[in-house]
C-alpha cells in the first residue's frame, strides 16, 4: 500500500490557494478595520481604514467562521451525494473558486468606501470560500486509504503552509509597493490551484451513487436528513456514542483551534502595536510560523503514523503552548522568530493528525461518510474560529488592549485541549474495517 504523491500534491495545490487567501485575509483585514482609530498606531499611514475597536474587529473577523460553521457541514454532506460527470467534489470548485477569487481581489479597492459596501463584498467572499473548502479537503480521503491519511494530510498541510508562506513573504513585499498587491496574488493563486485540481485529478466514478428523487432539492434533503450518511444522522451518531470519544475529540479540537485563531487574527496587531515593526514586516514575521508548518507537515504525518495520532496531538499541544508563553514574555525579534518556528512544529503535529482522527471515528459500515465527517470536523474548527476572535477581542478591550494577552489565552486553550484528548479512545488508523 503506497501513497499516490502526485495526486495528493495536485489536491494540495487547491488547498495552497485557499490557505494563501486566509493568510492574507487574517493578516490585513484586522489592520484595514482598525486603521484610523486614534490608539491604533501604524508605522505608515493607511488611507481609508474604518477605525473599528478590537472587539468589533474580532466580531467581523469571526463572520467568516460563522458562515463556515453553517455552510461547511452542509456542503460536505451534499458533496457525498452529488452524482456529476466531474465527480462528487469538483462541481463545487468549478463554481465557487472564480467567485471567491474575484470578491477577495476587490476588497482592498473598497478602502475608503462606505463600510456596508466593504462588508457586502466580504460576505460574498466568506460564503463562496466555504463552498469550496470541504470538497477540497474531502478529495484527499476519497483517494487515500485510512492508514495513509496522516501522511497524505501531511502533504496537504505542507501545501497549505506553503501557501501561507508565499502569502506572507510575497504578499508582504507586494503590500509595501501597493496595498492591493497581496490580494491580487492570493486570488490568482486560488484560481491556479483550483484549476490544477479540477482538470488533473482523476474523476472518481459516481455510477454507484443513488440518484435521489427530486433532483438537486432531493439531493439536499438526502444530504441533510438521510437515515444513512445524512448530516443529521451522523451528528446523532456522534452524540449517541457510548464512550463519547468522537464528541470529546471534537471538543479538544475546538480548544486547540481557539489557540490558532488567536495567533493568526491578532498577531499582526501585536507585531505592529507592541513590537513596532514596519508595514509589511508584520506578515514577514508571521511567515516563520508558516514556513515551519511547511517544513514539518509531512514529518508530522509520519510521526502520527508511527506513534499514533493522539500522542502526536498531545506532543504538539505541549510544544506549541510552551513556546507561545515565552513569546508573550519576549521583545527580541530574533528569539521570537525562532520560537515561531517551534510553534509551527507543534501546530503541524496537531493540524495534520486531527482530520484523519475524526474521519476514522466514523462507523465502518460501508456508507459514504467522508464529506459528512469532514463537515463535522469543520463544525469543531469553525466554532473555535467564531468564538476565538470575538472572545479575545473583548478580552483585549477589557484589559486595555495589551496584545501580549494573546499568548496566555492561546496557551490556556492548548492546555484545555490536551486534557480533553486524554479521555479520547478512538480515531487511530483503521485496517480492514477494524481499529
Amino acid at each position: 500500500m503506497r501513497l499516490n504523491y502526485g495526486r495528493t500534491f495536485l489536491i494540495g495545490c487547491a488547498f495552497l490557494g485557499v490557505q494563501a487567501l486566509f493568510a492574507i485575509y487574517n493578516a490585513y483585514m484586522p489592520i484595514f478595520l482598525q486603521a484610523g482609530r486614534p490608539d491604533f498606531t501604524l508605522a505608515a499611514p493607511l488611507p481609508g481604514g474604518f477605525g473599528l475597536g478590537a472587539g468589533v474587529t474580532g466580531l467581523v473577523m469571526s463572520l467568516e467562521n460563522l458562515a463556515a460553521l453553517l455552510i461547511l457541514p452542509v456542503i460536505g454532506a451534499l458533496s457525498d451525494v452529488t452524482a456529476h460527470r466531474l465527480g462528487r467534489r469538483k462541481p463545487f470548485l468549478l463554481i465557487g473558486a472564480p467567485i471567491t477569487a474575484l470578491a477577495f481581489m476587490a476588497l482592498p479597492f473598497l478602502l475608503g468606501q462606505p463600510l456596508w459596501i466593504f462588508m457586502l463584498v466580504t460576505l460574498v467572499f466568506v460564503v463562496f470560500v466555504d463552498v469550496i473548502r470541504t470538497p477540497i479537503i474531502a478529495m484527499m480521503p476519497d483517494v487515500t486509504p485510512s492508514p495513509l491519511r496522516s501522511q497524505a494530510n501531511g502533504i496537504i498541510n505542507l501545501m497549505g503552509g506553503l501557501g501561507a508562506v508565499l502569502a506572507f513573504v510575497i504578499g508582504g513585499l507586494l503590500y509595501r509597493v501597493a496595498i492591493p498587491g497581496p490580494f491580487l496574488f492570493g486570488g490568482i493563486a486560488l484560481l491556479i490551484g483550483s484549476a490544477l485540481a479540477i482538470f488533473l485529478v482523476p474523476v472518481l466514478s459516481t455510477a454507484d451513487l443513488p440518484r435521489p428523487p427530486g433532483g438537486r432539492l432531493g439531493a439536499v434533503r438526502l444530504a441533510l436528513g438521510g437515515e444513512e450518511g445524512g448530516l443529521l444522522a451522523n451528528v446523532r451518531a456522534v452524540l449517541g456514542e457510548r464512550d463519547r470519544s468522537t464528541l470529546l475529540l471534537l471538543a479538544a479540537i475546538l480548544c486547540l483551534f481557539l489557540n490558532f485563531s488567536a495567533l493568526t487574527v491578532f498577531f499582526t496587531s501585536f507585531a505592529t502595536v507592541t513590537l513596532g515593526v514596519e508595514r509589511g514586516q508584520e506578515a514577514l514575521l508571521l511567515a516563520w510560523f508558516s514556513l515551519s508548518i511547511v517544513i514539518f507537515a509531512f514529518p508530522a504525518g509520519m510521526v502520527g503514523t508511527r506513534i499514533g495520532r493522539r500522542r502526536s496531538l498531545l506532543a504538539g499541544a505541549v510544544l506549541m503552548g510552551t513556546t507561545l508563553v515565552v513569546i508573550g514574555l519576549s521583545t527580541n525579534l530574533g528569539l521570537i522568530r525562532a520560537l515561531l518556528v517551534l510553534a509551527g512544529m507543534g501546530w503541524s503535529l496537531i493540524v495534520v493528525n486531527t482530520l484523519p482522527m475524526v474521519l476514522d471515528c466514523a462507523p465502518q459500515d460501508g456508507v459514504e461518510r467522508i464529506g459528512a465527517y469532514t463537515g463535522i470536523y469543520f463544525i469543531a474548527t469553525q466554532s473555535a474560529e467564531v468564538l476565538g476572535p470575538t472572545l479575545l477581542g473583548v478580552l483585549l478591550d477589557l484589559t486595555g488592549r495589551d496584545f501580549r494577552l494573546i499568548f496566555a489565552y492561546a496557551a490556556a486553550a492548548l492546555l484545555a485541549g490536551a486534557l480533553l484528548l486524554l479521555r479520547v479512545r478512538r480515531g487511530e488508523a483503521v485496517l480492514d474495517g477494524r481499529l
